[in-house]
């Protein structure tokens, strides 16, 4: 099932939101944390096996490939979702993943 969003700050946001959601379950960081200036490693405290299973996830929720260029460079939560961002734009709609279902 996939849902188009029309208007492009509403898209944006709910990429936002599901990113979000996405770090929330994978590093165990407080929702209030993950704000975009949040450094994945020195705030977030995450661990290679974290950022994996993230990039995995985020892989699965948006139905898109992210690679290990975009992983190098993903510093900061900002870093991730502009990541996302460049690859669902790459795509016509954004997938309904399993966060979304709930």
């Amino acid at each position: 099932m996939r849902l188009e969003m029309n208007h492009p700050s509403r898209e944006r946001m709910a990429l936002e939101e599901r990113v979000r959601a996405v770090l929330y379950l994978t590093l165990g960081a407080a929702m209030e944390q993950i704000q975009p200036a949040a450094r994945l490693i020195d705030d977030l405290y995450a661990d290679s096996m974290e950022l994996l299973e993230m990039v995995m996830l985020l892989n699965d929720e948006f139905g898109i490939e992210i690679g290990a260029a975009d992983v190098v460079g993903m510093r900061t939560v900002a870093d991730v979702g502009e990541a996302v961002a460049r690859h669902v734009k790459k795509a016509p709609t954004l997938g309904l993943g399993m966060m979304a279902a709930k």
